[in-house]
């Protein structure tokens, strides 16, 4: 069911999208481009379900309120198939930092409020993630999963981390590193 209201909101999305005048989008594009004031963020984002995914969002807001994100980060399994999902859980497979689609709607989300060296510094280890695969396994029994890779954003940037990232759900991890942080 998850899947259906993601998808619908994905559809709705682009629809509104679609249905905004090439005016106005030149316009967000130069309020982005002019802004005299680029407040830098860090999103830390899960969606629920089984397993879930957690994922890191980069942006900035901008002084007239409004946030652009412009970069996404999610640590996936790189194969597909019965075999891949087998050793997923029980060994270890090769991952990959990307982008999918489905990391534009999220059911659990941290912002934090970063300066432009804590930013580096969370692009820095998706930097590093990418070249050096840590190894995927979904319960990071030796390996590394989403949630670790969110950990790791969230220990850069300066955030107190809960233990056993790797070990739960991830929007549960993303709601303990809100409760760590003390956000409500």
């Amino acid at each position: 069911m998850n899947d259906v209201v993601h998808s619908r909101r994905q559809l709705l999305a682009l629809a509104a999208i679609s249905l905004i005048p090439k005016v106005a989008t030149a316009d967000i594009y130069d309020d982005y481009i002019n802004s005299a004031s680029k407040q830098p963020f860090v999103a830390f984002l899960a969606r629920k379900g089984i397993p879930g995914h957690a994922f890191v969002g980069i942006g900035v807001r901008l002084e007239a309120g409004l946030i652009v994100y412009e970069r996404f980060f999610g640590y996936y399994p790189a194969a597909n198939g019965a075999a891949s999902e087998v050793k997923l859980i029980f060994g270890k497979a090769s991952g990959a930092l990307d982008y999918k689609w489905k990391d534009t709607a999220w059911d659990e989300a941290y912002v934090v409020q970063v300066d432009d060296a804590r930013k580096a510094s969370a692009i820095a280890v998706a930097d590093k993630w990418k070249g050096a695969d840590p190894k995927y396994n979904l319960f990071a029994s030796g390996g590394k999963n989403c949630s670790t890779f969110a950990s790791e954003v969230a220990a850069a940037v300066g955030l107190k981390v809960p233990s056993g990232a790797g070990s739960m759900l991830p929007a549960t991890y993303i709601e303990k590193l809100k409760k760590a942080n003390g956000a409500p």
